[in-house]
């Protein structure tokens, strides 16, 4: 039996201006809130911003309202707006361009754990019901012309107010959105349909042709020693938290240990990511290009590392264990452990990163040259961090066990998230030890974390804010490097050297080039190549 929803008449005008005042006074709160922590005694020109919202939605949705389309657009608007409005609020989450990328590129799994009961009373309340009520009305329009009069109206009268407050205090708002650019990411429906512009604008870009870059690539080597180095990319793991870098906790108990017993273990304190979010970082970490031109289209379609090492005669495996490689192992032979159906590991279409070490076995039994072994793990992905590790790792408690992170105390927070970070602390030990069975090979591991994460600080939570106003615990992360004695004894490069400027400044732009100084490569056939960014390069013998 079909259910016949009531109906309401209502001018068009009238429509636009409830339609108005909902987007303003509702799903704006995030916006507004950001506006006045902002603001200061002396910015009275903000008590207008939400007249000038109100105004501009105002002509938007005149606009907009074309018979019968209007259905169609404007639930579409009610129901996105809900969505991101929430996590906008409670996560302070900025909607761009590289966060709908982020989206696009979220897996089922991933989407699961980020509903929640608030999340999903909040859609039905502030999108769902909303949208139906939109639905149920039935605008009373005049004749055409008529309609068009009043519109045009109703545009000019808001276009007025709007002229009217920037003659009083353009400077103002000038100044003030300059200096705080990010704003406006706060701001729906505007944020994502800018954003979905942007980023239709940069497919477009994609039709452009594939580069091959470093197709001369050669080792140089001076030995008959297999080269074999795994490469660990973590996932929102933040520098803050690493125990090795003087954390109030000891988070990496095992590395530590390896440290104190004299190992060839550097830790790098000071190092900063390419983006906030993986679909940006991993891309950018593995191209050749910097973070200050990196260019998400042009990665795309050109040579990375792992391109060139296989151009140089180097087998190279990607092992996955997150969302995806964003592209990078698209030429190279790839393992998903999804696909390995180990329940002792996985739940709810995601795993937890020992699953990979049996992987890590198998390609170490199959060497048979120079070996380069990319090992991407799940790391300390939120907001399930309760997710991330086993009962042994459960130190530090109480924890937080939902995905409803904002419901939890900083503490519970904290100790959740910290446990995680025992756990990779304990994986990344387990693949230093399968490297030290083969005591043959020169084996050397690279641990470096895609981008950092929010833990409630300034009210903030997880990552993805824009680069240039994301607070430090989402771009800096830790990386680790391990080396055998094979390698020490048998490389041109002097590791104490190494170990005393593993305090400078590094970042993502660093791994192309020092990997290729891991790889034995010969670098005066590589144009790519950047002696300044390689940080092995200051200290080769």
């Amino acid at each position: 039996m079909l259910i016949r929803l009531p109906h309401w008449k209502m001018s068009s005008i009238k429509l636009n201006v409830i339609l108005s005042l909902y987007f303003t006074l509702i799903l704006n709160l995030a916006f507004f809130r950001e506006v006045f922590l902002l603001s200061k005694s002396t910015d009275y020109f903000l008590l207008t911003t939400p007249l000038v919202l109100f105004v501009a939605c105002n002509v938007v949705f005149n606009i907009l309202s074309v018979p019968i389309l209007h259905k169609i657009i404007i639930p579409l608007l009610l129901f996105i707006s809900a969505a991101v409005s929430y996590n906008s609020l409670f996560y302070n989450v900025y909607f761009d361009r590289d966060m709908l990328t982020n989206v696009l590129q979220t897996n089922f799994a991933e989407s699961v754990r980020m509903m929640s009961l608030s999340y999903a009373a909040w859609l039905l309340i502030l999108g769902v019901l909303p949208t139906v009520l939109y639905l149920c009305v039935k605008v009373d329009y005049k004749k055409w012309w008529m309609e068009l009069v009043t519109r045009m109206t109703s545009i000019l009268a808001s276009a007025l107010v709007v002229f009217a407050i920037g003659f009083v205090f353009y400077q103002d708002y000038a100044s003030f959105f300059r200096n705080n650019k990010y704003l406006p990411h706060l701001l729906v429906p505007s944020n994502f349909v800018a954003a979905t512009v942007s980023k239709i604008k940069h497919t477009r870009m994609e039709n452009m042709p594939f580069v091959q870059t470093g197709i001369d690539a050669k080792t140089e080597k001076t030995d008959s020693y297999y080269n074999v180095s795994v490469i660990v990319v973590g996932e929102t793991t933040r520098a803050q938290n690493w125990g090795l870098n003087g954390y109030a906790r000891q988070t990496t108990p095992n590395l530590a240990e390896r440290l104190k017993r004299g190992e060839n273990l550097i830790n790098f304190s000071q190092v900063s990511s390419c983006g906030t979010a993986t679909a940006i970082s991993v891309p950018c970490m593995f191209s050749s290009l910097n973070r200050a031109n990196y260019d998400e289209a042009q990665a795309n379609h050109q040579d990375n590392l792992l391109d060139t090492l296989q151009h140089a005669g180097v087998k190279v495996q990607w092992i996955e264990n997150d969302a995806g490689c964003k592209d990078v192992c698209n030429r190279v032979p790839t393992v998903n452990t999804l696909d390995l159906q180990v329940p002792e590991y996985c739940t709810k279409g995601e795993c937890l990163d020992n699953i990979m070490l049996p992987e890590l076995e198998k390609a170490l039994a199959n060497v048979t040259k120079d070996t380069v072994i990319v090992l991407h793990t799940i790391g300390s992905h939120g907001p399930t961090y309760f997710e991330r590790y086993t009962d042994k790792e459960r130190q530090f408690t109480p924890t937080c066990d939902t995905q409803e992170i904002n419901r939890c105390s900083r503490d519970e927070l904290v100790n959740t998230y910290d446990n995680g970070v025992l756990y990779i602390d304990q994986f990344l030990d387990k693949v230093i030890a399968r490297l030290e069975s083969h005591p043959d090979w020169k084996t050397s591991m690279l641990y470096i974390s895609d981008h950092g994460e929010s833990l409630g600080e300034n009210n903030m939570y997880l990552h993805a804010a824009p680069y240039a106003i994301a607070p430090k615990e989402q771009t800096q992360v830790p990386m680790v490097m391990w080396f055998s004695q094979k390698w020490a004894e048998n490389k041109p490069f002097d590791l104490n050297c190494v170990r005393r400027n593993s305090s400078n400044a590094y970042s993502h732009d660093n791994i192309f080039h020092s990997v290729l100084s891991l790889l034995d490569m010969k670098m005066d056939s590589l144009k790519e190549y950047n002696n300044s960014l390689d940080f092995l390069a200051a200290c080769r013998k």
